[in-house]
C-alpha cells in the first residue's frame, strides 16, 4: 500500500482532531462540573473546589499548593466542600477591613446620577455576593435595593 498522504495532510488531520477532542473534553468537564454532588452524594460540591484552584496565579497559587499539602493533599482535597473553600479563600484574601468597608457600603448604597438602574442592580448585587449572609434576608435586601434606587 502505498501512502498518498502529505505531511501537511495528517498535520490538518490531527490538528482537525484534536480540536475534536478538546471540545468534549471540555463539555465533559463542564457537566462534572454542573451535576457533580461530590462524595457519597452528600449534597455538597468539592467539583467546583477543584476546578476553580486551576486559575489560580501567583500569591493565591502558592498558597493554595502550601495549604493543601499541610492538610493532607488531594486525599484532604475530596473531602473540602465549596462552602468551606469559600471560607478558607475569603479568610486568606479579603481582610476584615475590606469586608466591613463593603458591609458600609451595601448598607449605604445610593444609584448615582450617572448609574443606570440596571448598573446599580450589578454593583448592588456584587457587594452583595461579597458579603453572604451579612445581607440579611430576602425581603431586607429588597428594601436596601428599593431604598437605594434614584
Amino acid at each position: 500500500m502505498v501512502n498518498t498522504r502529505t505531511d501537511a495532510d495528517l498535520s490538518a488531520a490531527v490538528q482537525n482532531a484534536l480540536q475534536t477532542l478538546l471540545l468534549q473534553i471540555r463539555a465533559e468537564i463542564r457537566e462534572e462540573f454542573r451535576t457533580s454532588s461530590g462524595p457519597s452524594d452528600t449534597g455538597e460540591n468539592p467539583p467546583p473546589t477543584r476546578l476553580v484552584v486551576y486559575k489560580f496565579e501567583g500569591n493565591a497559587l502558592a498558597w493554595w499548593k502550601a495549604y493543601k499539602q499541610a492538610k493532607g493533599g488531594d486525599a484532604w482535597l475530596i473531602t473540602v466542600t465549596w462552602a468551606d473553600f469559600k471560607k478558607l479563600f475569603f479568610l486568606q484574601f479579603f481582610p476584615r477591613a475590606e469586608q466591613e468597608r463593603l458591609k458600609r457600603e451595601y448598607h449605604s448604597i445610593r444609584q448615582t446620577s450617572t448609574e443606570t438602574s440596571t448598573e446599580f442592580m450589578q454593583r448592588f448585587i456584587r457587594l452583595a455576593g461579597f458579603l453572604g449572609t451579612a445581607v440579611g434576608t430576602e425581603e431586607e435586601q429588597a428594601k436596601n435595593f428599593q431604598w437605594g434606587l434614584r
